[in-house]
Formats: C-alpha cells, structure tokens, sequence
C-alpha cells in the first residue's frame, strides 16, 4: 500500500512538473507543491539553457538525449519531484510555505511566495555560482540549493524600509562570513539579484535591495577598496601563478580581511584555512598566500 501511493505521489509530482515547464504561472503562489514545481523547473532552465516549454517536458520526461540518466539535468529531475512530493505532503497537512519549500535543507523563514520573483531568485542563484567559481567548488550543489532559497528570503526584504533591510542583510552577511563567504560575495550577489528582479519584473520590485548592496559596499570599501580587491589578485598571480584554489582567490583573502576589521568575523581562519589546506594546495602555494594576506593587511584602511 506504502508503495502504491509513493507511485502514485511521483506521478502527480510528475505532472506538476510538466504542467508548469510553460513558466506562465504568475503572482502570489500558495500550494506548496506549485512552488516547489515553479523552483525545479526554473533550475532546469538554468540547467538546459532553455526556456522552451517542450525542451522542458523533455527535460522531466528524460527525453534530452544529451542529459541521459546519470547527467546533472537527470539529478535535478529526481531533486524536483522529491521536492514537489514534499510539498505535496505539506498541501495534505495544511502547511503553509517557507524556505523548505524551494530547498528541504533550509529552515523554516519565509521567502517570496511570487512565481516569477522565485524564478529570479533561482536565476540569480545560478549567476552568482557561474561568476564566483568558489561556491561550487567548496559548497557544490547543496551550495546551489541554499542559495537559491537564500535568493527567496532576500527578496522578502525588498518591500521592508532601508534600515530594517540593511539590518537583515548584514546578519546574513554575517552568518555567511563565518562559513567562508567574505561580505564581498553577498555585495555580487545582491548585485545579480536586483538585476533579475528588474529585468522580470521592474524598477519597483526590487524595493531596498539596492541600499543594502549599498551598505555592503560601503563600508567594505571603508578598509578594503575595489583597487585593492584587484591588486590582491595581481599579487596572488605574481607569488603563486597558475594552480591556485580557486578563481579570484586573491580578491577571497582581502575580502576576508575586510571582514575581519569591521568586526563581521573574528578572524579569516575558515576561508583561509581552506584556500591552504595542504590536500588542495602545495606548501609552496600556501606560503605564497600566506604573502598575499600579508600585503593585503599591510595596505588594508
């Protein structure tokens, strides 16, 4: 019986799935299993590169002859309808939505409930991922899974005033901080944020999002300027040339740093201990970042 109606939950899951792969849905969304349904097939888009409805359904349906069983495209398949299923189940119990609805990892917060806003979450996920290699190479896909409904929460904040959505962002900023991601990276990601937001929807919807990049910003730049974020990455090229951890790793340690002097972490142990941990890099490669972060500190306001 167990079996059965897991069969049957899949199928529905399934068809959720297909029938939102046209991606017309719009405005205020309230099934959680519709959301989830929206979230996968948006990671699809990013996955396939296409917003053509049929490729989708081939997508779902395992039809892609170039993301066969066993491709990237296949585990995102499998991801949806475990996640559509999930919410499935939260539709039967009367659970209202929150972030474990666009990834079972994270907590119960809320996010934005809005089909085409999610999908910008989701897009700007992707593109922050794409233009900071670091992410998928230290957090990999449960990485990804996270910043996408870290996306969603952050685009709640867009209708709050400025203070109150500086305030928020800076906390996140700073429980990111402590697990290896310099302030710097939230600054690019609200960056791509507001830029899905606008270009999906308009100026308005991305509310105050801009000012607390902007606060972000600002006071990074109070100790470690653009100049700088540069010039780290020149000197790292300079001391350790090719092989090094990660792309921008020189911006990564001054970023750091600027954390570490506003006070947002105590210290860049968790990201600098994994830019040299001897399993990814050379003793030499590590000495050499070691200099790196010397001239930084020393050039550092």
């Amino acid at each position: 019986m167990r079996a059965m109606t897991d069969d049957v939950q899949a199928r529905e899951a399934r068809e959720l799935l297909l029938a939102h792969a046209d991606r017309t849905l719009t405005g205020r969304v309230e099934d959680p299993a519709v959301l989830a349904a929206v979230v996968g097939i948006e990671r699809l888009v990013v996955a396939t590169g296409s917003t053509d409805a049929a490729t989708l359904r081939a997508a779902v349906e395992g039809r892609l002859t170039e993301f066969g069983p066993g491709s990237h495209v296949a585990d995102l398949v499998g991801q949806a309808e475990r996640h559509v299923v999930a919410g499935l189940l939260r539709r039967s119990t009367g659970q209202s939505i929150d972030a474990a609805v666009v990834n079972p990892e994270a907590g119960a917060y809320p996010v934005t409930t809005d089909a085409t806003l999610v999908r910008a979450a989701v897009r700007a996920a992707q593109r922050s991922f794409d233009i900071m290699p670091y992410y998928g190479i230290r957090y990999g896909e449960r990485g990804a899974r996270f910043a996408s409904s870290d996306s969603a929460w952050l685009i709640s904040l867009a209708p709050l005033d400025e203070e109150q959505a500086v305030r928020q962002v800076a906390w996140l900023s700073r429980v990111l901080a402590g697990r290896g991601m310099p302030s710097w990276l939230m600054e690019l990601h609200l960056d791509e944020l507001v830029a899905e937001v606008r270009a999906a929807v308009d100026d308005a919807a991305v509310g105050a999002l801009p000012a607390a990049a902007a606060s972000l910003t600002s006071a990074r730049r109070r100790h470690v300027d653009d100049d700088l974020l540069a010039l780290a990455d020149t000197w790292t090229h300079e001391v350790a040339g090719d092989g090094l951890p990660v792309p921008r790793t020189g911006a990564l340690v001054a970023a750091a740093t600027a954390d570490v002097l506003l006070g947002v972490t105590r210290d860049d142990h968790v990201l600098f201990d994994w830019l040299t941990d001897r399993e990814r890099v050379s003793a030499e490669m590590a000495a050499a970042l070691h200099e790196v972060r010397d001239r930084v500190r020393s050039r550092a306001g």
